[in-house]
């Protein structure tokens, strides 16, 4: 009779996690999360037993083991009990990483659709090691990796496969302030034993995430409308060693405090009075042979924390010009910022203002205090369709306090989706500054439309960039003037009964672009292909023809270039392997000359808790037609760019890592005219962070940086530091 009972109670719950819907029941006692669901409470939730559904590499069969999942919550939680079923559970991959690192081992995820919308996911992974990895998927701001929750979890491995319970906080999520909700839902599972990844509610068989075909919960009641406080004070401190032919140590020491408000359960307020927005990491040395600035990754918390809502068409906002580098190599204080970031009235919106202090040198004012301000606002239509307003603002005094320089811009997007698969995007945007004339060649437009199936994406699309449109104050611009047009198309095609292929893919793109009555800029045909196997492994070739075109911007007054062809190719290992490998190479016609790259990838894991990594590129030009600024005359100029990078971790435990991150460069320039240049340079960081309770940090760096001398080219006498920073969470 027991048996009996347990299936009546079973088999409708794998029915509907099949084809409708899953249940969390409300429970008075918490569970304890220890990995083990042993606890009286799991025997209130309704079991979902169920094999998920395979995306790779059989898309749409049962996968070979299955899975339990249970739901529980309270007033404060949310909570998962999950059993991996598994045969074999003496052939996982273990691995122990730091938190948000890529997983090479078993590992689960749960996805949450709050609104319900089919439009904004949060995720929550978390691997056989317990190792924790979230982020956000929305249709209008892509992939958000950097979105980081204070959550709780706890696995276990047995003789039948391994456990995990997971509970997530309500007060890290935006939901709506209905009594009773009903929140999209999906689970993924991988093993690596037999190379699966599968979900509870299939998705499709590209390998994309489509929020609209998750399935539902129900039985969420009475949840909290709003999400307390979050205060994150900090203690900051740093020991510079300064080069310059004498012994010279700089001692700073800071505080502050970041706080996190919630407004409601769809509204939060970041606030931070003298955050430290100091970096633990040191940008890369990149090769750089245009005319622009290199565009630098954003690594600060502050600024990660709900990107995707500052995604704004034409790179009005790019975060790294808050808190820039000086003239003099000084980082600019920052010293306050608030955010507001979330849902009100059905409209997504994202606000930021922040404020930066002087850089002074010697009485003179390098960098005068600057106010930055941004805004977006979205309101979505369902699936993939919305409209969106952004827009920034940045004032400054010069020195000496006389007059005010500005910089304005604006933008208006948009994005219809219809008829399954098809969409068009348009955006009208323009900037003002204090040196510009009023609407004068300002002005910045672009549209496009796309299909895609799941087999085959199209698009086309056209953008241009008036001359005067410049967003550099607080955004980033480049090239502007002329008319850019493109039109591209891909296949991908699983092969379904290959025990060698998983999948191929073959693509085309055109592009012609120009300067209304004006000279041609870029135009050209690639071509690529490549496939995908049954062990993951990778490789792809493309080919490409590239027509004569105008570089506007290569000596006093531009020059036109002949055209010529690129080669590249690509290939790869199974990234979840103790040993991968990248390797990536090609050539391609520059500037009359050519260009050639070389680089690669290696990554060895011989331990569960160590990995040591080595990433080397290698590029070289060869007569290359340039203007050479010095001598006032056209030469031909050759390139030699070569970098090293070697990073090691130590994971003594999920909350305790050292690693090492260091980069060796070497550029060289030779000009026909036996004008040559050398540039040696290299940094080495040691990094030990503990997390030494949930939310809760601490960082000890030593650090060493030598830059190239302005003469010779080799590395100056190096630069030490020694930081250190303690961050405590606290939640009211």
């Amino acid at each position: 009779m027991k048996t009996f009972l347990i299936l009546l109670a079973v088999i409708p719950a794998f029915l509907e996690a099949a084809g409708v819907s899953i249940r969390a029941e409300r429970v008075e006692e918490a569970p304890v999360i220890d990995g083990i669901s042993d606890e009286q409470v799991w025997d209130d939730a309704v079991p979902v037993n169920a094999r998920f559904v395979q995306q790779r590499p059989h898309c749409g069969e049962p996968m070979s083991e299955e899975t339990l999942i249970r739901i529980v919550y309270d007033d404060h939680n949310i909570y998962f009990a999950l059993e991996m079923h598994d045969r074999s559970p003496e052939e996982f991959l273990r691995m122990i990483a730091p938190r948000d690192h890529d997983f090479a081992s078993e590992w689960l995820g749960v996805w949450l659709d709050t609104f319900n919308d089919g439009n904004n996911a949060y995720f929550f992974f978390v691997n056989v090691d317990n190792v924790q990895q979230d982020g956000r998927l929305s249709e209008v701001g892509g992939w958000d990796q950097n979105w980081d929750g204070v959550w709780m979890s706890a696995t276990a491995v047995s003789d039948s496969g391994w456990s995990a319970e997971i509970a997530i906080p309500f007060s890290i999520l935006r939901y709506s302030g209905e009594g009773e909700q009903a929140w999209g839902i999906n689970f993924k599972r991988t093993m690596t034993r037999t190379n699966e990844s599968a979900y509870l509610f299939r998705m499709d068989d590209d390998g994309s995430v489509r929020i609209e075909d998750f399935g539902e919960l129900h039985g969420l009641e009475g949840l909290p409308s709003g999400s307390g406080v979050e205060l994150r004070p900090y203690g900051a401190g740093r020991l510079q060693y300064l080069n310059g032919g004498k012994d010279e140590w700089d001692p700073w020491a800071s505080a502050g405090i970041d706080a996190r408000v919630g407004l409601s359960s769809q509204l939060i307020l970041d606030l931070a009075v003298n955050p430290d927005f100091g970096q633990v990491e040191a940008d890369p040395d990149q090769v750089n042979l245009s005319h622009w600035e290199t565009y630098l990754s954003e690594k600060r918390p502050f600024f990660l924390e709900g990107s995707d809502l500052f995604s704004m068409p034409f790179n009005l906002f790019y975060s790294r010009r808050i808190g820039a580098v000086a003239p003099n190599g000084d980082i600019i204080p920052i010293l306050g910022g608030a955010k507001l970031t979330g849902t009100a009235g059905g409209f997504r919106v994202g606000l930021l203002e922040a404020f930066t202090g002087e850089v002074d040198d010697e009485g003179v004012t390098l960098e005068p205090s600057t106010n930055y301000a941004a805004g977006r606002v979205v309101r979505e239509f369902g699936e993939g369709t919305y409209i969106g307003f952004s827009g920034t603002g940045v004032d400054r005094s010069p020195e000496g306090g006389n007059g005010n320089e500005y910089g304005r811009a604006a933008a208006l997007d948009a994005q219809l989706s219809f008829l399954d698969g098809h969409r068009m995007n348009a955006a009208l945007a323009g900037t003002w500054n204090s040196s510009d004339s009023l609407w004068r060649d300002n002005l910045a437009y672009r549209g496009w439309y796309g299909f895609d199936n799941g087999r085959l994406d199209i698009s086309c699309g056209i953008s241009r960039k008036e001359e005067d449109f410049d967003a550099n104050m607080m955004g980033y611009t480049s090239s502007t003037g002329a008319l850019e047009t493109w039109v591209d198309a891909d296949i991908y095609h699983p092969f379904a009964q290959s025990r060698i292929f998983q999948h191929w893919w073959g693509g085309a793109a055109g592009w012609y672009d120009r300067v209304p009555n004006g000279p041609i800029t870029a135009r050209g045909v690639s071509f690529n292909t490549g496939t995908v196997f049954r062990n993951r492994y990778h490789v792809a070739f493309d080919v490409g023809y590239e027509g004569s075109w105008t570089d506007r911007y290569e000596g006093p007054e531009g020059t036109e270039y002949e055209g010529g062809m690129n080669y590249g190719f690509s290939c790869s290992s199974d990234y979840r392997r103790p040993l991968h490998g990248d390797l990536w190479g090609g050539s391609n016609s520059y500037c009359e000359g050519w260009r050639r790259y070389m680089g690669s990838f290696v990554r060895y894991r011989p331990l569960p808790y160590l990995s040591v990594e080595l990433d080397l590129d290698w590029s070289t030009t060869s007569n290359a037609r340039k203007y050479n600024w010095e001598t006032g005359s056209w030469e031909l100029r050759d390139t030699d760019w070569r970098s090293g990078e070697l990073s090691a971790g130590w994971m003594f435990s999920n909350d305790l890592s050292l690693r090492l991150t260091s980069q060796l460069s070497r550029f060289q320039l030779q000009w026909e005219s036996g004008t040559a240049g050398r540039e040696y340079s290299h940094w080495l960081n040691v990094l030990m962070s503990w997390s030494f309770r949930p939310g809760s940090m601490f960082y000890i760096m030593a650090g060493e940086n030598a830059e190239p001398d302005p003469v010779t080219g080799d590395p100056q006498d190096p630069e030490f530091t020694l930081y250190t920073k303690l961050t405590w969470f606290l939640s009211i």
